[in-house]
């Protein structure tokens, strides 16, 4: 006979060893670099910690008030992550948010009904824990689609992150209806549920490690500041001017985006762009992927902005960039980073020969300059 309080419990420990881990590995993230998210995702844990412990002795009033600050503050973490990588603080429309109200009352609706006909028992608190967990779950699931808008700076660990959240959400709601449940099926059922808690949280958890602890989280948070005397606004130089300037900026923390890897200054944070798979540990960057530029570059400037610093971002793959993309394109692109960083007060450089443009282009580029000053 299978002892299913055992196994409880054992799944219990798995869940609360899980919480802890990702509770400390983060918050040591947040003390490192500061960032906000980091916080935020780990006070998560530290509340997921409180929510099984209030499990373990049946306390629904307890278990709803800590799954709600879980769901809030991860949701929380989430959107700041997204306004940290690329200033976007609008991760989710309105009518999202406009449908919570009517989901929870319907949700509260079916739980009568099945009330109503015996299948669940509305014991004391019941109400206040079937509330927590629609509630939850709608926020992870907002948290899940939040996280579609920096899939292009994290790849697959924060597609798999979205995964993740919208799961652990979509498995919030049936818990109620579990917890109601007859006392004949008061062992079985809740085992089986606490199985999947389980299995999702430990998922969870790894998978929010991993994207805190991932190189593009640390990225440019622990450069060592030194001021150099450059204009703000936007420069266009060629390969002669470009030799001294790198010279001037060596000791400097540029973000490049390059073509050449040679005599790179080491306090450059670079990016390698080519249509060439990853190899080594340079990092890579698609001409095709404007989008990627422009997000790194907003989130270098406010990490150089925050700590009291002018950002200086340098292009010297121009031609290479409108061979893979349309030039209005590509304009677009420049006057995007153009308006991030004259409003951080940052310098854009951007290393080009006249020669290999036409007329017309050569103009549309050369306005970047009038237009910053």
């Amino acid at each position: 006979m299978v002892n299913y309080a055992l196994l409880s419990t054992i799944q219990g420990g798995i869940v609360l060893g899980a919480d802890i881990l990702a509770f400390i590995l983060i918050l040591r993230v947040y003390l490192k670099t500061k960032r906000k998210s980091a916080l935020l995702i780990s006070l998560a844990w530290f509340f997921d910690i409180l929510t099984v412990l209030s499990y373990s002795v049946v306390n629904p009033y307890a278990i709803g008030l800590f799954l709600s600050m879980v769901s809030v503050l991860m949701f929380s973490g989430i959107v700041e992550l997204v306004k940290e990588e690329n200033g976007n603080t609008l991760t989710v429309g309105i009518l999202p948010f406009s449908l919570i109200g009517p989901s929870v009352v319907l949700y509260l609706i079916v739980l009568e009904e099945l009330a109503k006909i015996g299948i669940v028992n509305m014991r004391e608190g019941y109400l206040v824990m079937a509330g927590s967990h629609v509630v939850g779950g709608i926020f992870f699931f907002l948290a899940g689609y939040s996280i579609k808008n920096i899939i292009g700076i994290y790849g697959r660990k924060a597609k798999y992150l979205s995964i993740g959240l919208i799961l652990f959400g979509a498995h919030l709601f049936p818990i109620p209806i579990i917890y109601g449940l007859p006392e004949h099926l008061q062992l079985v059922y809740p085992a089986i549920g606490y199985a999947i808690s389980a299995i999702l949280v430990v998922l969870l958890t790894a998978l929010t490690i991993k994207l805190t602890s991932s190189e593009e989280f640390l990225r440019l948070k622990t450069m060592e500041i030194h001021e150099v005397k450059i204009a703000p606004g936007v420069r266009i130089i060629n390969q002669e001017e470009y030799k001294k300037i790198k010279e001037k900026l060596k000791d400097a923390p540029v973000l490049a985006f390059v073509r050449t890897l040679n005599n790179i200054p080491e306090n450059w944070t670079y990016y390698f762009v080519t249509t060439a798979t990853k190899e080594g540990k340079v990092e890579t960057i698609s001409p095709m992927n404007l989008e990627r530029m422009t997000e790194l570059s907003y989130k270098y400037l406010k990490a150089m902005e925050e700590v009291g610093s002018r950002g200086i971002i340098l292009i010297d793959c121009l031609e290479y960039l409108v061979m893979y993309n349309e030039f209005t394109s590509v304009i677009k692109f420049l006057n995007k980073l153009k308006d991030f960083v004259v409003s951080h007060n940052g310098t854009l450089i951007l290393v080009a020969e006249k020669d290999a443009f036409e007329e017309q282009q050569w103009t549309l580029l050369t306005r970047l300059l009038e237009d910053a000053v």
